[in-house]
């Protein structure tokens, strides 16, 4: 397996998204070749936080399963602030940020899979995925809950991204059958959204509606807001790894202008791309702010 870190984030955190001191610890990890397409990624982490902190996930192109090695207190943004006794949080394609706040030390590790290989996975529509959190509990049982303690119990980063390969490796189908969903998603994601969603059905040879009708069950999202994740997610990479104007993050990632891009990221995140890159670069996709 590859590993890539640690890489350690220290600083204070600053801008239109509050201002603290931090560190963060962060190691990638590359799944096993024979889960393909399914598993895009494995992302340790461990934060050292001087007190209660508010947390923002952003729009991304992947469904992420969370495994608390830590286990913090933690409380998810419903209106108000609401207790969340999520074991494992399962959290969906979404088009705006997912709010919560969480109170300790907090480590854990980050499975992020594909759409439709979550529906494989889990079963159920993912439709519900984005407006909320599932628990993988909830899914697999007992399954799910003995390889959260064997991922807690691990003595380092390598030997629980192996476990994750061994458990996902059974888990998910040797051969996932190559449906119209899953083809068309990768199609989507190869061009980063940029394709319409009248070419992206023209060219499975299906209607417009039975496309919305098999996104909406086996992705979770309409093919439209499929499009523009992915198209979010791509200008977000290149804002966190790329020193270029915005122009030309704009139009690399096929948005009419920088005045369109500019409004798409407020619309999605509330702030502007050079704040939303700002924040990337001080914490990645998982985004916090001291109370």
């Amino acid at each position: 397996m590859n590993i890539q870190g640690p890489v350690v984030r220290k600083g204070d955190l600053s801008g239109s998204w509050g201002k603290s001191m931090f560190t963060r610890e962060i190691v990638h990890g590359t799944p096993h070749e024979d889960l393909g397409r399914a598993v895009t990624g494995y992302l340790g982490y461990r934060t050292f936080w001087p007190g209660p902190a508010q947390w923002q996930l952003l729009p991304r192109g992947f469904v992420m399963v969370l495994f608390d090695l830590e286990v913090p207190q933690r409380w998810v943004l419903r209106g108000r602030y609401q207790r969340c006794d999520v074991v494992v949080p399962v959290s969906g394609l979404h088009d705006r940020v997912v709010r919560f706040a969480q109170a300790g030390r907090y480590s854990g590790i980050a499975a992020c899979l594909s759409p439709t290989a979550a529906f494989a996975l889990l079963g159920v529509e993912m439709a519900d995925f984005g407006r909320r959190w599932g628990d993988l509990v909830d899914h697999l049982g007992s399954a799910a809950r003995d390889l959260l303690g064997r991922l807690a119990d691990a003595v380092d980063w390598p030997s629980r991204f192996a476990l994750l390969d061994q458990f996902l490796l059974r888990a998910l189908p040797a051969r996932p059958a190559v449906d119209l969903a899953g083809r068309a998603w990768q199609r989507l994601r190869s061009v980063e959204g940029a394709l319409s969603v009248a070419a992206l059905a023209e060219e499975f040879s299906v209607s417009t509606r039975t496309l919305e009708t098999r996104f909406r069950r086996e992705i979770g999202v309409s093919p439209k807001n499929a499009a523009r994740i992915l198209r979010f997610h791509h200008a977000a990479r290149l804002l966190e790894r790329e020193d270029a104007g915005l122009t030309w993050i704009a139009h690399e990632c096929g948005y009419t202008d920088h005045a369109h891009f500019a409004k798409d990221v407020r619309a999605m995140v509330g702030c502007t791309p050079t704040e939303l890159r700002s924040s990337l670069r001080a914490c990645g996709f998982l985004q916090a702010r001291a109370e």
